[in-house]
């Protein structure tokens, strides 16, 4: 039996004309890749419908994507969230040291580094872990409480924040 795309009619695999059917229909990989990105929902649209601030992190803790939650809560538009690694976007006055975010003698004890990491490595997820970095602020650094919980998604982790708070107690955004 002979086994076409029929979308494209490319030929799947050969078979035997003499057979009662001699021609059978599939989808080839290229058309059914097509067929499924246009029912693809956008990245950005799926984290959106999840109601809660979600930053996507990849393996190299580089921020991939986030949620119009995430972005209102960290009070910056996507650009300025993608491709820079979490301590750039909440602003911990380490990534501002020479070598950046992850770099630095601190970033080794980093709760929020630490959880990505063995996400990413380990595939484990966290619920509600507390972190308390210093953050950069209008009134000056602060003593922040941020609580996080991760899930690898693929190779992706979908970071959710549920809060953060300064370290005393008074909440600056919360979900």
């Amino acid at each position: 039996m002979k086994s076409v795309c029929a979308w494209c009619n490319t030929v799947l695999a050969d078979g035997d004309a003499s057979e009662p059917r001699p021609i059978t229909h599939g989808i080839c990989l290229q058309c059914a890749q097509g067929f499924l990105a246009d029912l693809a929902e956008p990245m950005r649209d799926f984290l959106d419908r999840l109601g809660v601030p979600v930053l996507v992190i990849d393996s190299g803790a580089v921020v991939r994507n986030a949620n119009a939650q995430a972005c209102e809560l960290l009070g910056k538009d996507l650009g300025g969230i993608q491709d820079h690694r979490p301590g750039d976007v909440v602003e911990c006055i380490h990534s501002s040291e020479p070598g950046g975010c992850g770099r630095q003698l601190h970033c080794q004890s980093c709760t929020i580094r630490k959880i990505v990491l063995e996400t990413h490595a380990t595939g484990r997820s966290f619920n509600r872990v507390p972190a308390y970095p210093d953050l950069q602020t209008r009134d000056g650094i602060k003593r922040s409480r941020v609580e996080i919980s991760s899930e690898l998604v693929n190779d992706l982790v979908l970071l959710r924040i549920h809060e953060i708070c300064e370290a005393g107690g008074e909440e600056i955004a919360a979900d």
